[in-house]
């Protein structure tokens, strides 16, 4: 049963629908071309994962609405609120914080074993469930399966993802370098922009496109950000910006020790 819309877009619709005694989020994406291979390889990549910290998928197929044709998809309902929502709202304290940086940096190994770069990790995308702070990632809609020939061209200019959230591999294209270390550096980036409420490459009186610019031209970490980071206790972050793959953390294991020390 339907109960309330949760949101809407061109393609896509979500309703809160109940099932027995829970709720669900329910999703229609009409047919779209491109739009539905990114469909179709979010829900792939959802069902090698089995993780508390990744958005659970209870159903998906195809049916007919007024003689058009959708996607359906049943999801776990996140009714806690997003990452973005409660840093706008402060209502996370600094242990609580760090509480959801621990979790997410945890998550980032299965999915490494599981072979899935999400490429999109932001604030809006980490959700909580009701009355907790237990966060779950949630839209893989342009998630990298990298068993799997990979969906975006290799002409463009950018890669899919987030600018704003996006690592310099992502913003410049460089696929050949995609892999759990850019998923590293976008946590990374939301991290530092819910600990200190602005983007870490982001100078004093600048806007937002300067900093995306510096990331993209694999400029350092401002020395303010990283007196600021090491002082309000994630220095690990430092490692993780790092502009060139290579130099951040080599295995999920070894950055979810640097969280711990």
């Amino acid at each position: 049963m339907l109960k309330t819309p949760l949101g809407e877009g061109s393609f896509k619709s979500a309703h809160l629908a109940s099932r027995g005694h829970s709720d669900f989020a329910l999703k229609l994406i009409e047919f779209n071309g491109e739009l539905e291979q990114r469909i179709v390889r979010e829900v792939n990549a959802l069902s090698r994962c089995a993780d508390r910290a990744v958005a659970k998928i209870f159903d998906f197929r195809q049916v007919a609405v007024g003689g058009r044709k959708f996607w359906f998809l049943l999801e776990e309902y996140l009714g806690g609120g997003t990452l973005e929502w409660h840093v706008t709202n402060a209502t996370l304290s600094a242990p609580q914080l760090r509480s959801v940086a621990t979790e997410l940096v945890r998550v980032l190994g299965h999915l490494h074993q599981n072979r899935i770069v999400h490429r999109d990790i932001k604030p809006a995308n980490v959700l909580f469930r009701a009355g907790t702070y237990e966060p779950v990632l949630t839209d893989f809609g342009i998630a990298r399966v990298l068993d799997a020939p990979s969906l975006t061209r290799d002409f463009l200019a950018q890669g899919p993802g987030t600018p704003l959230f996006a690592a310099p591999e992502q913003l410049n294209n460089d696929k050949h370098l995609i892999d759990w270390r850019t998923d590293q550096y976008d946590l990374a980036l939301t991290l530092a922009f819910c600990i200190l409420g602005r983007h870490p490459y982001q100078m004093a009186n600048e806007g937002v496109q300067e900093a995306i610019t510096r990331v993209a031209l694999r400029r350092s970490l401002p020395d303010e950000t990283s007196a600021q980071l090491q002082e309000l206790g994630f220095s690990f972050l430092l490692k993780c910006l790092e502009p060139w793959p290579i130099k951040r953390y080599r295995r999920p294991e070894d950055l979810v020790e640097a969280v711990g020390d």
